[in-house]
């Protein structure tokens, strides 16, 4: 509905300094003709929303306007509810448990006993130190300060880093920090479960980063990914879609699938549920993997051969 995109692009303005047409058509799927004129409605309404030209230009909304409090709706209050609910199973932070307590008391009476959605996001919790670096880490990054820290990486190697931590994600089933490398000056993720004798300095950031989500979606794409077919029985159709959710799965005859997926090279989580699998799936591609996937094999009979 176009109120609805209204309120959209009103909301999305405020959240941002500028945005361009096109940005704004991409966003809520429309033409670009289409929010000319839904700016033209918002102006219309009282709204101050500026245009601006040139390569950087787009529209604006005057940092002076506020929204009132009344725009959220019940099921608004919810939402947010839920979601800071599930913040919160998913590590140890007072500012967020304020924040719940905070807006539940804004919340229309009720609204509490309303939610019918309960994530449980305890996974995320990845041991003690895990815990203990998620804050130190969020503290420097509030402060822009460098942390120093041992790191073991996918092939067991050790180094010391210097780094300016950016943003902190949980990705691959695993905490990550995205920082700016001293030594390599360069952005690298860093795994949090492979980090130790965390140090925070009172030096201040060298570099500006801007644009976060760019920069993680760049990471995203430099990480070498394996792109896998598997092929087994239709018995295991359930299993497979639990441990590769995003898998392309496509029935061969009556009793076989032909399974798709990609996943992070470097990345051990995905291998040792293939290894659980055993002999009930086949590897047909890539090659790399098959032969990694025999020598592993191979090693582990000789270990426990040995050991008789």
């Amino acid at each position: 509905m176009k109120i609805d995109r209204l309120l959209g692009i009103m909301i999305y303005l405020l959240n941002r300094d500028t945005v361009s047409a096109s940005a704004l058509a991409g966003r809520f799927e429309v033409s670009v003709r289409t929010i000319q004129r839904d700016i033209e409605t918002l102006g219309m309404a009282g709204i101050p929303v500026a245009s601006t030209q040139g390569v950087n230009g787009g529209y604006s909304i005057l940092k002076s306007f506020k929204l009132s409090k009344q725009l959220l709706s019940e099921q608004d209050y919810v939402l947010i509810l839920t979601a800071l609910k599930g913040l919160c199973s998913a590590y140890e932070h007072r500012g967020i448990e304020a924040t719940f307590e905070k807006l539940l008391s804004l919340s229309p009476d009720g609204v509490d006993a309303e939610q019918n959605i309960h994530l449980d996001f305890s996974v995320l919790r990845e041991g003690f130190h895990v815990r203990d670096y998620l804050s130190g880490i969020e503290d420097a990054i509030r402060k822009k300060h460098v942390i120093q820290f041992e790191y073991t990486n996918a092939e067991y190697v050790k180094s010391q880093r210097t780094v300016e931590p950016v943003v902190l994600t949980y990705k691959w089933y695993a905490w990550y920090l995205l920082g700016f490398c001293c030594e390599k000056q360069d952005y690298r993720m860093f795994r949090l479960t492979r980090m130790r004798n965390l140090g925070l300095t009172s030096a201040a950031f060298s570099n500006v980063h801007n644009n976060i989500e760019e920069l993680l979606a760049q990471k995203n794409d430099h990480q070498p990914y394996f792109n896998i077919k598997l092929a087994c029985s239709t018995e295991l159709r359930i299993p497979i879609e639990e441990c590769f959710p995003n898998s392309c799965i496509t029935e061969i005859g009556d009793r076989e699938l032909l399974i798709e997926f990609s996943v992070p090279a470097n990345e051990r989580g995905w291998f040792g549920t293939l290894l659980s699998f055993g002999s009930k799936v086949t590897v047909l591609e890539p090659t790399e993997l098959k032969h990694r996937l025999i020598e592993h094999t191979k090693d582990i009979l000789e270990a426990y051969l040995s050991h008789r």
